[in-house]
């Protein structure tokens, strides 16, 4: 059976919504809007945007299950099933590793800062 007309048309406004919302980097407010509640949404579409918010924001722990379920609602979905490998391979990195970028970015930046005394001292 067909959605009535009202319910594509809010769907549609609410994604357009978070869309705005997450243009701004306001991702928990678009996740808000396409989930009122915290509640999952019943239609794909908005079920994958929702997703893909939570993944935008960081939020792996909220986003992994809803791409799983993703797959199961539609098994073919390739970029359900690129996420879900993702985000389990992020978080099957060594604790280690968060801290490997900033301490490398410190080094770099503190032989910066010696250099350049070097040359105006």
């Amino acid at each position: 059976m067909a959605e009535p007309a009202s319910d594509t048309l809010e769907t549609t406004l609410r994604l357009m919504q978070a869309l705005c919302l997450a243009r701004r980097g306001r991702f928990r407010e678009a996740q808000e809007e396409v989930a009122p509640g915290g509640n999952p949404p019943a239609d794909l579409l908005s079920l994958q945007a929702l997703a893909a918010l939570a993944t935008f924001a960081g939020d792996y722990r909220r986003a992994l299950p809803l791409w799983r379920q993703i797959r199961v609602l539609e098994p073919e979905n390739v970029e359900a099933l690129r996420m879900v490998r993702a985000i389990e391979l992020w978080q099957a990195r060594p604790a280690w590793m968060k801290w490997l970028w900033p301490m490398l970015g410190g080094a770099v930046g503190l032989v910066l800062l010696v250099v350049l005394l070097m040359v105006f001292v």
